[in-house]
């Protein structure tokens, strides 16, 4: 049963593929070139010209219903935008990070191991991926139904338009057109996005696991010579996989520190937009679903974040107490000597930061939604 962490961004690379940020590494200029006018098109629409339509279209509106629509999806689109440039340029740190975790996957050679990684790190993942799929699908298809089933013509979003789309059925289709070729790439950046940071640290969180049930079980054999020169093998081993783990540690915080700050500062001020719009603004039966979606969308974001955050912080913290369960008092002197080196060095701290401010951890989660509320009840004070 072979292993591959990697088969878990691929749906990752394949979306950075088609969104044009991932050119292809052989074959002639002629493709290269399609490549990058493909690339041109598809970022001059989704990653600039929409949030710009956005922004824009707040100044156009009259009712504050409209107002605070447009603002919640204005964020959003714009903070997609700043994290979709942002991992543009990590994606070296992504091939790095992905060379680090084949390493790790060399190591898995024990049944109990692969079992292991099957059984909890596989299946989270996969829940991990299943869980953005379904909230993005179910938030675009609210917003669908809201929008087909609305009393009176409008867009998808309110945003500004170099024409008018009211004058002719021609403009209002071309609109339309704009908005839902936007709103797709869009959606499959926030996917790549989201979705990366949680896979890595759920993964990273599993690898830290699986080396702490290796120093564990180290010499629970014959106490032979041979065994005990085996054990001390296996020790550095795990010393370099210790090492290794904290390089990748690096690298994953080098790439999601300021997606996850922006995704912060955008989930918190999205709540409370979402909380005004439903309980003042929003009557109609099915924008009360989308919204209602929409919350929960923006809850869900940083979650799974927040949970591995809290996960691998914990389990590297206890990385210790591996060596004190392992048969360590029948070592050799030199395995003594390298099991000191391992515990000083688990014993460093390691947390993952959003642009050095905010820490990834489930208590960041619990302060984004008292945040959102926080700012909330200023926007009731206000409009009291």
């Amino acid at each position: 049963m072979s292993v591959n962490t990697l088969e878990f961004f691929r749906n990752n690379w394949l979306s950075w593929k088609l969104l044009g940020i991932v050119p292809p590494k052989s074959g002639q200029r002629l493709q290269l070139i399609k490549y990058l006018f493909w690339s041109m098109i598809v970022n001059a629409i989704a990653t600039i010209s929409f949030p710009l339509h956005l922004l824009l279209g707040i100044f156009q509106q009259q009712s504050q219903s409209t107002r605070f629509e447009s603002i919640a999806i204005c964020v959003t689109s714009i903070a997609t935008s700043l994290k979709f440039v942002i991992y543009a340029s990590k994606l070296q740190h992504v091939q790095e990070m992905g060379k680090f975790f084949q390493h790790l996957d060399t190591r898995l050679r024990k049944d109990n191991e692969k079992q292991f990684y099957r059984k909890h790190i596989h299946r989270n993942v996969i829940r991990i991926q299943a869980m953005f799929i379904v909230i993005y699908v179910l938030v675009g298809v609210t917003a669908t139904v809201a929008f087909i089933f609305s009393s009176e013509r409008r867009l998808f979003y309110p945003g500004w338009l170099p024409f008018d789309w009211r004058l002719s059925n021609g403009h209002y289709m071309a609109a339309i057109a704009f908005q839902l070729i936007s709103i797709f790439f869009q959606i499959l950046q926030n996917f790549t996005n989201d979705s990366f940071t949680p896979k890595a640290l759920c993964l990273l969180s599993g690898h830290i696991e699986l080396l702490y049930k290796r120093v564990a079980n180290i010499g629970y054999a014959n106490n032979a010579t041979y065994q005990q020169n085996r054990n001390l093998l296996e020790l550095n081993e795990c010393v370099l996989d210790q090492k290794h783990l904290y390089q990748l540690f690096a690298v994953i915080q080098s790439i999601i520190s300021w997606p996850m700050f922006l995704q912060f500062l955008a989930s918190t001020l999205n709540m409370c937009m979402a909380m005004v719009a439903l309980l003042f603004f929003v009557t109609d039966i099915l924008e009360r679903i989308y919204y209602v979606m929409y919350f929960a969308a923006m809850c869900l974001q940083i979650f799974p974040t927040c949970y591995y955050g809290s996960d691998f912080e914990m389990k590297f913290e206890r990385l210790h107490y591996a060596v004190f369960s392992s048969n360590w008092t029948n070592g050799t002197q030199c395995f003594k000597r390298h099991m000191l080196l391992f515990t000083e060095r688990a014993l460093r701290e390691t947390r993952a930061m959003a642009g050095g401010i905010f820490r990834i951890h489930l208590d960041t989660f619990f302060a984004t939604v008292k945040g959102a509320y926080s700012l909330f009840a200023v926007v009731i004070t206000m409009k009291n």
